[in-house]
């Protein structure tokens, strides 16, 4: 691949965005070739599921969101996939091929700051299990 060529999958299962849309999917809201492009290429654009705040949550809510995290990471994941196919198909212009690299490293940039965030909830929460 060329040195423009997206970083590997972040796999970790502790990922989860703060509650907002995430980046890639903001992208295709706000650029209609990419949205087309991903259409066309079969992406999905996941929405990160809300994190709960660890001094209100019950032990339920922080059980379902770590489902809801796992099942984020798998589309997110399809969705990176996705993106590096587009991102690689040299039949595209460079325009689109750079605008699937960039939701790519906005997609990876969701999955880092979701795991800094779930973390942050998880240990508050588990300290006050103690």
């Amino acid at each position: 691949m060329t040195s423009n060529a997206p970083s590997k999958h972040i796999t970790l299962i502790t990922f989860l965005a703060f509650g907002l849309v995430g980046l890639a999917a903001a992208q295709t809201q706000q650029d209609p070739r990419l949205a087309q492009l991903g259409d066309a290429a079969g992406c999905e654009f996941p929405d990160a599921p809300s994190i709960p705040n660890a001094e209100s949550a019950t032990m339920e809510q922080m059980v379902a969101t770590q489902g809801a995290i796992q099942a984020y990471l798998e589309a997110s994941n399809a969705l990176l996939d996705c993106l590096e196919g587009i991102s690689g198909n040299e039949e595209l212009s460079v325009e689109d091929r750079q605008l699937a690299l960039d939701a790519y490293n906005a997609e990876v940039e969701n999955q880092e700051t979701a795991a800094e965030d779930w973390n942050v909830q998880r240990t508050r929460f588990l300290e006050m299990q103690q």
